[in-house]
């Protein structure tokens, strides 16, 4: 679970990932610009009783220095599970934003925005407000306050919102939403990849596969070199390592065994059809491959 928190914070750390992930999903349209934004603090300090103290830390907090709007932050927490208690969380990241600006003493204060973005495979549908986890008697809701929050599902997003990211994260969305539904190809994504690493190392700890990490050096190599990295290029690294790692072992690349342990390494980038061409196997056995790992 770190994991997959510290590889969601490396990619939103840039701005113009940031960015895009609120103009495209919340706004809906351009209203962050990324020269605006600028590393907040994620770690806040709160009181809980006298001389006692508690520390909490969010996952990606940007502040923004534009003219425009007056923002004290933007917030995006990740999520790999449905969190019962988010609208909860998500009520304390923005009560410490606002306290800050109370202790401050500051004349006037401004809005903390935050959105909690979903990377599971299980569409969240709720909770998405303080009702939704709270047990109130019809004749008390008139007087507790509701605390809406702002989810989405990546994997469920549709191809429509998916074009519009401008980002790696359109690629990031892209992978998911497709893997979800088993037809993942690389080669109807030849966008060209901003943040290698980051977008690398998401996809290693998401996939859970060791071969992202054997194929960094030479993706790498290749960006110094200049050159344009997709997923495509992912693609043949892994199926290369996959090769090279069996004739070390040994094996030949026209043997059963490394063709499977090949295929295995490409379930989650590459449609079965593309695996079978690729490998050299019968369609039917990578897809009882891929059916052995659900």
């Amino acid at each position: 679970m770190a994991d997959k928190d510290l590889a969601e914070k490396y990619l939103e750390s840039f701005s113009d990932v940031f960015a895009d992930i609120y103009n495209v999903l919340l706004f809906r349209k351009e209203i962050l610009l990324e020269e605006g934004l600028e590393e907040g603090p994620t770690e806040s300090i709160y009181k809980v009783e006298e001389n006692n103290f508690r520390n909490q830390f969010r996952d990606t907090v940007k502040l923004y220095k534009n003219g425009l709007y007056k923002v004290a932050s933007f917030g995006i927490e990740n999520e790999s599970r449905i969190d019962q208690n988010m609208p909860i969380r998500i009520m304390g990241y923005d009560y410490a934003v606002y306290r800050v600006q109370i202790d401050r003493e500051e004349e006037r204060k401004y809005p903390a925005i935050t959105i909690v973005l979903n990377f599971s495979d299980t569409e969240w549908k709720s909770p998405n407000a303080l009702f939704d986890i709270l047990d109130v008697s019809p004749e008390l809701r008139p007087y507790v306050n509701d605390y809406k929050i702002f989810v989405f599902n990546i994997a469920f997003l549709p191809e429509k919102v998916r074009k519009e990211f401008k980002s790696d994260f359109k690629i990031v969305a892209d992978f998911f939403a497709e893997k979800r539904l088993g037809r993942y190809n690389p080669k109807e994504h030849p966008e060209a990849i901003c943040h290698v690493e980051a977008v690398l190392n998401l996809l290693r700890v998401f996939t859970n596969d060791k071969t992202y990490v054997k194929i960094e050096k030479t993706v790498a190599e290749r960006v110094k070199a200049g050159e344009v990295i997709t997923m495509c290029t992912f693609a043949e690294e892994m199926t290369n390592k996959g090769i090279e790692i069996g004739e070390a072992q040994g094996i030949k690349i026209g043997e059963a065994r490394e063709k499977i342990s090949v295929a295995r390494n490409l379930l989650d980038l590459l449609t079965d059809e593309i695996i079978a061409e690729k490998v050299g196997l019968e369609l039917a056995t990578v897809k009882e491959l891929r059916e052995g790992t659900k």
